[in-house]
């Protein structure tokens, strides 16, 4: 499914070595990360002991767009056990799974970020955890909570799936991240957010503000686990820091997350100097699966090489396809080879990754006036 996104644009690449030809680039911006810590392996025998011993691939419909397939993934986890906010076990994925399945026990919101982001990786996509939290000073202690962004190659973007809950916020129709979420609530403009549940998609209310449960305003605080691998290498811990957004809200107020029942306890991570603030958005909100050229060249032989950068996690390769022509497989590190035009050429280039889950679609025209 293609989508028109507002995080598209045009823009120019130079190339080297040819005044003549111009190269013009339509489609989302690529930003590596600079701040996260790994990448979880597909090739890693837990993603294939995950995939052969439970049935969450079955959930996926191929014909279904990308995001009703994480929206049906999510459904999954959150229909594997009842919520108990009050369970303590602590095992890793296979262990809660294998407690889900022979017992009648709950489970809360950290089992379910941490399956969640185990099923998501299985299934192809990249997948990250994240602790939310509301403002305390209102409702008199911390109601911190484990959740999950998925990137979405559909809507180039990452978006909130919440596993506990089975929900997720839009605006305009449009599911949303947590920083923007966390942003409209501290802007005041929660009003444009809407609370989304189930695969179909079911605006729910927000609970009265005595009322557990689902809610717009528990991203009053954001932060992202700067550790990316926590299913496949989950003996490697990373350390306990976490990125914060450098904003006026962070900035200017205290998160009191209440450890040990007193509610005036600051969080965690102020004692340890375990937050790392980021101003730069990008860094936050980097771009899994983006696909853009990385250098322009003009060879001796005349013909044009391209070749492709992205940042994507298990990179199988690149295709590319010519407006009503066939589609090349680019291996990555080789370059797209192409015969000057005599006018111009369209070519929309992708990537894919060792699950063949799909990047979003970049559109390149070449042209000359040779």
């Amino acid at each position: 499914m293609t989508t028109t996104r507002s995080s598209e644009l045009s823009r120019d690449f130079p190339v080297k070595g040819a005044n003549d030809v111009a190269v013009t680039v339509h489609g989302p911006e690529l930003h590596p990360p600079d701040i996260v810590q790994g990448v979880e392996d597909v090739h890693n025998p837990r993603v294939d002991r995950l995939r052969s011993e439970y049935g969450f691939l079955e959930v996926i419909d191929p014909s279904a767009s990308e995001f009703e397939q994480q929206l049906a993934l999510r459904h999954w986890v959150s229909e594997q056990w009842p919520i108990d906010d009050d369970q303590r076990f602590s095992g890793d994925v296979f262990a809660i799974l294998e407690r889900a399945a022979t017992t009648d026990e709950g489970f809360h919101c950290s089992h379910a970020m941490r399956v969640q982001h185990a099923v998501m990786t299985a299934s192809g996509f990249v997948a990250r955890d994240l602790g939310v939290d509301r403002n305390s000073e209102i409702f008199g202690r911390s109601y911190h909570h484990g959740v999950n962004e998925v990137w979405s190659s559909e809507h180039a973007k990452w978006i909130l799936l919440d596993a506990k809950y089975d929900t997720h916020f839009e605006r305009d129709g449009t599911p949303m991240s947590a920083l923007e979420v966390h942003e409209a609530i501290r802007a005041g403009r929660q009003d444009e957010v809407q609370m989304m549940q189930g695969p179909s998609r079911k605006p729910i209310p927000n609970p009265d503000p005595g009322e557990y449960g689902p809610r717009v305003d528990s991203y009053w605080w954001v932060s992202y686990h700067i550790y990316a691998q926590p299913f496949t290498q989950p003996h490697l811990r990373g350390g306990r820091s976490l990125v914060v957004p450098d904003n006026e809200a962070f900035r200017e107020d205290t998160w009191y997350r209440g450890e040990h029942g007193d509610p005036a306890a600051e969080h965690w991570a102020y004692e340890h100097d375990a937050f790392i603030p980021i101003a730069d958005r990008h860094q936050i909100e980097w771009t899994p699966g983006v696909t853009v050229p990385g250098s322009v060249r003009k060879q001796d032989s005349g013909r044009l090489a391209i070749d492709f950068a992205s940042a994507t996690p298990n990179l199988k390769g690149y295709r590319v396809r010519s407006d009503g022509g066939e589609e090349a497989i680019i291996a990555p590190g080789e370059p797209l080879e192409l015969v000057l035009p005599e006018e111009s050429i369209s070519l929309t280039i992708w990537s894919r990754n060792e699950l063949d889950v799909e990047g979003p679609r970049l559109r390149l025209n070449v042209s000359s006036d040779g």
